[in-house]
């Protein structure tokens, strides 16, 4: 059985969440996919990323854009930058592909931004999080996500390719579907 292509299933979530309106984080700014794919319908982007070449990277490939916020930084800081209400935040987790594997996103790290994008999300917002498992730490941080998601939301859609060893699994949450305190 052939799997739809993660990426094509969580731009799909996206399309049916962002509008001309919204303000999103790609809280993994990575090569700039995602960015640019939010760039293009989003009334603004926060595009952060720790590592220099990755920031670099989403400029060129977003090069057309003038509604871009480009970070160089943790998206454990997001609440240094960003004061105001946001509609959504993507992770992408893991390392920058055809980079050094060895600097990846840490659970800590991750859980912390998940927590303060809970509290800069308006009151609709989405958080989109993509964990890869199959790099050292990947499954760690993946098993951490899942916990936090299931502490913080009681209804939230996953997909992940079926019958495949340490596939990626993605989680769209809506903030409406909190779990109240």
């Amino acid at each position: 059985m052939r799997h739809r292509n993660i990426n094509e299933v969580n731009k799909d979530w996206l399309k049916q969440v962002i509008t001309s309106d919204s303000v999103i984080v790609d809280a993994t700014a990575g090569n700039g996919h995602d960015t640019l794919f939010c760039a293009g319908i989003a009334k603004h982007v926060y595009a952060f990323d720790i590592q220099k070449e990755a920031i670099e990277n989403a400029k060129i490939r977003t090069s057309d854009f003038s509604n871009i916020t480009y970070v160089l930084d943790s998206h454990a800081t997001l609440n240094q930058y960003i004061h105001t209400p946001i509609d959504g935040i993507i992770f992408n987790l893991g390392y920058l592909p055809t980079s050094d594997k060895s600097t990846i996103t840490q659970a800590e790290s991750t859980l912390t931004a998940c927590n303060q994008a809970l509290e800069l999300l308006s009151s609709r917002g989405f958080m989109l999080i993509t964990c890869y498992l199959g790099h050292p730490g990947g499954a760690n941080e993946a098993a951490a996500v899942k916990q936090w998601i299931d502490t913080h939301f009681f209804a939230y859609q996953s997909y992940t390719y079926e019958n495949v060893s340490l596939a990626p699994i993605s989680y769209f949450i809506e903030k409406r579907h909190r779990i109240l305190d």
